[in-house]
């Protein structure tokens, strides 16, 4: 299995509440187009953007994220949600939003790596991937799940 994936509203409703992603399609666009999916695919381009400054990532197929991003990604979509139904952030949730964006920013410095893509799910001995800056004796901790 890839260990990069897409991300759908299943992983959004694992960081908001079914109403909430209700009220967010309900104050959606009158195109008809499904403000969800708008969300996850600017979403994913984001970090995906994020990503690519990095400039040490094997990038996945479009449209995919690391594994390990997934919940940093929908963190950073639940401020957007929020914000458009004018529902305000609790404490945890803008620490949430608030790692994740620094997260994201961390690895468009270089500071941090995540997993290049493979096909087999396993990682890339030549870019192993990291959560957190070097440890001062050089150590890497590989980003997966649970982290978050």
């Amino acid at each position: 299995m890839p260990n990069w994936r897409t991300v759908d509203e299943t992983d959004l409703a694992a960081t908001l509440s079914q109403g909430e992603v209700d009220a967010f399609r309900a104050d959606g666009p009158t195109d008809g187009s499904d403000p969800v999916a708008r969300l996850l695919q600017s979403t994913v381009d984001a970090v995906r953007g994020y990503i690519s400054c990095n400039g040490a990532v094997r990038m996945g197929p479009s449209g995919t994220i690391p594994r390990g991003l997934v919940i940093p990604a929908m963190d950073y979509a639940m401020g957007k949600v929020l914000n458009r139904i004018g529902v305000p952030l609790t404490e945890d949730r803008r620490k949430a939003l608030e790692a994740a964006t620094a997260l994201f920013e961390k690895i468009s410095q270089g500071a941090i790596t995540p997993e290049s893509y493979t096909e087999d799910g396993t990682v890339d001995e030549d870019k192993r991937p990291a959560t957190s800056p070097m440890a001062d004796d050089g150590a890497r901790p590989i980003l997966g799940g649970g982290i978050w």
